[in-house]
C-alpha cells in the first residue's frame, strides 16, 4: 500500500542510506588499518576495511571471508596456502579460509575494501550488482548494501523512498524490503549481503 500525498509520512522508510564514513572505526591490533562495521549479526559480520599499509590479516579460525575493492588501486593478498589473490578491480568478490596467515600489500596506496565473514558453511553471501541495464534489484529483508559507485534510489514494498550515492551504507531491518533502481546510463556498483 502506498500513501496518498496527504500522508506521504505514514510509512516512513524504517532504514536510512549512511555514509560509511560516518560510521565509528576501529584500529587494527596491528596498525595496518582500520574498520568499521556496517552490520552484524548472530551468523555473518558486513563491515569495511581502511588498509593504510602493507601487513598481515588477523586470523579467524573457521571463519569464511569474502572481499571485495571499494576504493583505491588495490591490494595483493599472499595466502598461507600458496594462492596469491589480487583485489584490484572493482565489483571482484575474493573468497579464502579466516584459517589460513594472509599478507597484504598494496598495488599504489591505501585502500579500501568491503569485508564479509561467516562461519562455514556459508551462513550468507556477498553480491556485486552492477550498472547499467539494472532494471530494478530485489532486496530481501534483513539485506546490508554498500554502495560503490553512482546513485541508487531504494523503494520500500510500502512506497517509502530513499536515495544513496557512493560510499553510502543501507541496512535493512528484518522486516523492511523492497527494489533497488540505479540512474540510467551511469556506470552504478554495489555490493548486497544476502542472507541466507
Amino acid at each position: 500500500m502506498k500513501p496518498d500525498p496527504e500522508n506521504d509520512n505514514l510509512f516512513p522508510l524504517a532504514c536510512v542510506a549512511k555514509p560509511v564514513d560516518d560510521l565509528s572505526s576501529q584500529p587494527w591490533k596491528n596498525g595496518g588499518g582500520r574498520t568499521r562495521v556496517v552490520a552484524s549479526h548472530d551468523t555473518w559480520r558486513l563491515s569495511v576495511a581502511d588498509i593504510t599499509r602493507d601487513g598481515a590479516f588477523s586470523r579467524f579460525p573457521g571463519i569464511l571471508r569474502h572481499i571485495a575493492l571499494l576504493r583505491g588501486r588495490g591490494v595483493r593478498l599472499s595466502l598461507s596456502d600458496g594462492r596469491e589473490l589480487d583485489v584490484v578491480q572493482a565489483g571482484e568478490i575474493l573468497t579464502f579460509s579466516g584459517d589460513l596467515q594472509v599478507e597484504a600489500v598494496l598495488v599504489d596506496g591505501p585502500v579500501q575494501v568491503v569485508n564479509l565473514m561467516h562461519p562455514f558453511p556459508s551462513a550468507c553471501r556477498l553480491k556485486a550488482v552492477g550498472a547499467p541495464g539494472v532494471q530494478g534489484v530485489d532486496v530481501p529483508c534483513g539485506a546490508a548494501l554498500v554502495c560503490a559507485r553512482g546513485r541508487w534510489s531504494f523503494e520500500g514494498t510500502s512506497g517509502q523512498e530513499g536515495i544513496w550515492r557512493e560510499g553510502d551504507v543501507l541496512v535493512l531491518p528484518d522486516e523492511v524490503k523492497g527494489t533497488l533502481r540505479s540512474e540510467v546510463g551511469s556506470d552504478a556498483l554495489l555490493y548486497v549481503v544476502i542472507p541466507d
